[in-house]
């Protein structure tokens, strides 16, 4: 998932369609929130499994967009 294309509309990659569920961090540290510099998005288990956005330069496990 990423914002690359337009900032704050979270998108599946590659086929760019909406993203129809988004399910950010909101405690310690709300997300999104690195702005044009965090476009992807990742689930990291310290934060339950829950959305954090990070640079794309940064390498994570991809999840599958459902065909």
């Amino acid at each position: 998932m990423r914002d690359e294309v337009t900032e704050d509309l979270w998108t599946h990659f590659p086929s760019e369609t909406p993203m129809t569920f988004l399910d950010w961090v909101i405690a310690d540290n709300p997300q999104p929130n690195g702005g044009n510099q965090s476009n992807c998005g990742a689930y990291w288990e310290a934060y339950d499994y829950h959305m954090v956005d990070e640079p794309c330069s940064l390498n994570f496990t991809p999840i599958c967009e459902k065909p």
